[in-house]
């Protein structure tokens, strides 16, 4: 997962000034701005701002009054782009090749030969890369969606393979007869199909040099440490849910935890996908996908399946297929405002606009005991559902007259281009809806988290992991700060796991790291930036004490390390020496670490109870624990309560 304090400069455009600009500048050039702050701020109800707001940015022509779909699917540029692909396929590029050719099968047209050529050679790529099930899949797609038939017998043949290479010979056999079928109806002559096929059975009749893929069979199962919270099913049974004045609702753990523990599972009630993984992962589940289905209408979103492509259109893709790209270019609209209203649309969606602005005034309205905020009528706080991610803090309060004018001007934007698109809002709603609007954006703010994976080489040469999305989460974002987290979080395809990273006693809080690491990050700028982003002073040990970044503590000898018990010098250093023989192993490329993962535990458990923090040891081994969980999230599978 990349920082979430680097979410904004992450996906901006390097343009903030310049699109806040675009909102202001016509009141500066008047003279005019501290007016406009005055009676923003002036007004009684957040409503009453937005539709203030609002009417003001219409008065002055800055609200988009047109919103076309440009992104129509279009087979001259889909056979533009299989032409690139091709050309890296041939000089054996095949992850970039894949790459283009999902490209290529997003912007074809649905059944027309395009489409199926794209699906034919993307399964090319995936054979090529032993996906041989994702292969499999497109050549069947293929096959449905008007290929070739006088070509037909090359996706045959690449099946028979497949077939082969996953050890199930009589289903290979049996397609052999397809194969040949196929070959008959081939404009080539009899001696070349003579050739072909006799190729082909030879190859059946050949021992497989390839091993077999049983990686399923290997995967290890994440589950929650005890059981799922019969309240909060996203928490294990063992952490629960308390309220403080000083720091609103927290995480608490009801048991002693051990690193390793896994504290937290939970699936976002809704994300935004970085651009880098809109050809590699579902837009509604967030799944890698290697050989995804697009979007009927729009040339943006691939899926992983059906039900996701389905699941999506009918929870807010409908309306973002044809206001993507007004919104896209539109000042001030970067990822987050995306991520604000993918939660609005998916909202609405779900619950029609009436009972949704009922909901809102209700929540509005609620003054019932704070931590219950977010819960249903049957006392339960789910991931999916609107009360508990409308209930997440936004820090209107604490945010400037400048900060929250902004904020209102986006909503705006939002509103006029959701209406421009179809979305029908009467106008008695419109004030209660901007007003939902602005609390989402400022409550993404505060609250969204980013996810990665491992990138391949040859797509993403210099980066190790690349960002995949950014998601809204209403449990995992009920954790605090603190600048030497007890917990980690990591993707698992969409679903986001939270891992105690040190030992955690009972009865102490979960604490979770906004991307501002002690060990990485000096004190001041920590404390400007949590300040700026998050409206809070961070006061946790390490800022207390003014822990060292860890380029110190990795200066530091062996003498210098303080020893608190009486534990054994020799069973410390030969526990010492075998973590750092697991860390060349792992940068060596030796291994992926994650069969010392046990070792790696309760070393960081010796050290834990053992020696005076801030050590740079104790930093490496909990980096290590978190680089192999990063790198083995493939090798998983989460149990399903």
């Amino acid at each position: 997962m990349y920082p979430d304090i680097e979410i904004m400069k992450t996906f901006h455009k390097g343009s903030d000034l310049v699109d806040r600009l675009f909102y202001v500048e016509c009141f500066q050039k008047k003279e005019m701005m501290g007016e406009v702050y005055i009676a923003f701020a002036k007004l009684p109800t957040a409503g009453e701002k937005f539709l203030y707001t609002y009417n003001l940015l219409k008065k002055y022509k800055k609200l988009p009054t047109e919103c076309k779909m440009t992104n129509h699917k279009n087979n001259k540029k889909a056979r533009k782009i299989r032409a690139d692909a091709n050309i890296k396929f041939q000089n054996s590029k095949f992850h970039s090749a894949l790459f283009e050719y999902n490209k290529s099968v997003m912007t074809a047209k649905i059944d027309t030969e395009d489409y199926a050529l794209a699906l034919a050679n993307r399964s090319a790529a995936l054979y090529h890369l032993e996906e041989y099930d994702a292969c499999i899949q497109d050549i069947h797609r293929a096959l449905t969606h008007n290929y070739p038939i006088e070509l037909s017998y090359k996706l045959y043949e690449r099946e028979v393979k497949c077939l082969k290479y996953m050890g199930k010979i009589s289903e290979a056999k049996l397609k052999f007869k397809e194969f040949s079928s196929s070959l008959s109806l081939a404009f080539i002559s009899k001696e070349k199909k003579k050739d072909i096929e006799m190729q082909i059975e030879r190859f059946l009749k050949e021992t497989n040099k390839k091993e077999t893929n049983n990686e399923q069979d290997k995967l290890n199962v994440i589950k929650l440490f005890g059981g799922p919270n019969k309240n909060i099913p996203a928490l294990s049974k063992f952490v629960k849910m308390k309220y403080s004045e000083s720091m609103g609702r927290c995480l608490v753990v009801s048991s002693d935890i051990n690193p390793g523990d896994v504290l937290a599972i939970e699936k976002p009630y809704v994300g935004v996908l970085r651009r880098e993984s809109y050809g590699f992962n579902c837009q509604n589940c967030f799944k890698r996908c290697l050989n995804g289905i697009p979007c009927l209408k729009c040339t943006l979103a691939i899926y992983c399946d059906e039900t996701c492509r389905i699941k999506s259109y009918k929870s807010g893709h409908k309306y973002e297929c044809l206001l993507f790209s007004t919104f896209n270019y539109w000042p001030g609209m970067d990822h987050m405002e995306h991520l604000s209203l993918n939660i609005f649309l998916k909202s609405v969606c779900e619950l029609g606009l009436d009972k949704y602005v009922a909901s809102v005034c209700a929540l509005n309205a609620d003054t019932t005991d704070p931590m219950m905020r977010g819960f249903n009528n049957i006392g339960k706080y789910l991931s999916d559902q609107f009360c508990s991610v409308y209930t997440l803090e936004g820090n209107e309060t604490k945010r400037s007259v400048s900060d929250l004018f902004s904020r209102h001007c986006h909503a705006a934007v939002m509103v006029s281009i959701m209406i421009l698109a179809g979305l029908q809002i009467p106008n008695h709603q419109l004030g209660t809806v901007g007003e939902s609007l602005v609390h989402i954006i400022c409550a993404v703010s505060s609250n969204a988290h980013g996810i990665t994976q491992p990138s391949d080489c040859e797509t993403h040469l210099d980066d190790r992991f690349i960002p995949v999305a950014s998601l809204l989460m209403p449990v995992l974002s009920l954790l605090n700060h603190h600048c030497d987290p007890n917990v980690v979080r990591h993707n698992y395809n969409g679903t986001i796991v939270l891992t105690a990273i040190q030992p955690i006693f009972k009865d102490s809080q979960l604490f979770d790291n906004y991307g501002l690491l002690y060990a990485t990050h000096p004190k001041e700028s920590r404390l400007q930036i949590l300040k700026n982003q998050y409206c809070f002073s961070c006061e946790c040990s390490s800022c207390e004490d003014n822990w060292p970044l860890y380029d110190v503590l990795a200066d530091q000898p062996p003498s210098d390390c303080k020893i608190l018990t009486d534990v054994s010098l020799d069973l410390l250093q030969k526990s010492s020496i075998r973590l750092y023989q697991i860390i060349d192993k792992i940068k060596s490329n030796e291994c992926d670490g994650l069969q010392y993962i046990q070792f790696l535990y309760s070393h960081l458990k010796l050290l834990h109870y053992n020696i005076r923090r801030p050590w740079g040891e104790y930093c490496d081994c909990q980096e290590t624990i978190k680089e192999i969980l990063y790198s083995t999230a493939n090798k998983f599978i989460i149990e399903d309560y």
